[in-house]
């Protein structure tokens, strides 16, 4: 299997390196941006071009001078895929900001992140929703190629019928 590759939607480049560390001991590669876009629109380009298999979403980015926040980021890309694995870090309380926070699929803290049990759990999370995605996408392209197949087998069959 393909190393899964995660984008780290983070404004403080020390806690995207912290993670790039622990995600590798899972076998797991984590990539940040880098410099952060000043309009959303081509942001799943990124995701495309950099082959995401899942996000991490910080909330707050207010370190990187931008007028949106990680949760718009998060529903930017989902506009696109709707079904991308996403862990949303916030320390905000859900309840308070369940309208502004729309669809994800993982909440954390950021210091229940230190905490080995719950890494470890958010590892294997990410891992079976990623190969679920995978085999979704696998059955898909099956039933599709099966649907060609049986056009072209209809369509060899009404040749054969007009033949004398």
């Amino acid at each position: 299997m393909q190393q899964l590759v995660g984008l780290y939607i983070e404004d403080e480049e020390k806690n995207i390196i912290l993670m790039q560390g622990r995600f590798a001991l899972k076998g797991i590669r984590i990539i940040g941006l880098g410099k952060f876009p000043q309009d959303l629109k081509n942001i799943y380009d990124y995701v495309i071009d950099n082959q995401v298999d899942f996000l991490i979403v910080d909330h707050e980015l207010e370190k990187a001078y931008v007028t949106y926040k990680g949760i718009d980021m998060l529903k930017e890309i989902r506009k696109h895929d709707s079904n991308i694995y996403a862990v949303l870090l916030t320390n905000l309380s859900t309840d308070t900001y369940r309208d502004e926070l729309g669809e994800y699929d993982f909440q954390l803290t950021k210091s229940e992140l230190t905490s080995p049990k719950k890494f470890d759990e958010l590892t294997a999370k990410i891992k079976r929703a990623c190969m679920l995605r995978k085999d979704q996408d696998m059955l898909a392209s099956m039933d599709m190629q099966r649907q060609q197949l049986e056009g072209l087998l209809k369509q060899l069959k009404d040749v054969v019928k007009k033949e004398p």
